[in-house]
């Protein structure tokens, strides 16, 4: 019978002579340092995505509504976005079975301030109406190039 070593495939000297020592692996200390690195590369690459998402943004809600008469109704919005930008918000009046009885949109341009939380305002606008109203809405708001 025959060693199957010794006649088809060469020995373990033959091959490291030939194609080289065979690699080592990292050792325990660089594996914690790559990582370490990978964790704060990963904790940076979060914080700058949070951040430049939040730059720019608009926001907005409604805070309240006056039915003035049969034919007028008044919301009260907030508005938050940059001090340069302007954004446009389209109001409804709403009926009993929430069809649409007004509508307007509303351009607010650039405001002064410096901090963050300067950046909200609050804001409110008259729609005129086909019937009586029962509550007023910001249905969306936009930014204007």
């Amino acid at each position: 019978m025959r060693n199957p070593q010794t006649v088809g495939s060469p020995a373990p000297s033959d091959i490291s002579q030939r194609y080289g020592a065979a690699r080592r692996g990292l050792s325990p200390r660089a594996q914690r340092g790559l990582i370490v690195g990978a964790l704060l590369l990963a904790f940076a690459t979060a914080v700058w995505f949070t951040v430049s998402l939040n730059i720019g943004r608009l926001e907005y809600q409604d805070v309240g509504y006056t039915i003035v008469s049969d034919s007028r109704a008044e919301v009260d919005f907030e508005v938050t976005k940059d001090f340069e930008d302007t954004a446009q918000c389209m109001l409804h009046a709403l009926d009993d079975s929430y069809a649409i009885v007004g509508a307007r949109i509303v351009t607010i341009g650039p405001h002064e301030g410096s901090s963050e939380a300067q950046r909200s305002r609050y804001y409110s606008a008259e729609l005129r109406t086909e019937y009586r109203a029962v509550t007023g809405i910001v249905d969306s708001c936009w930014l204007v190039d």
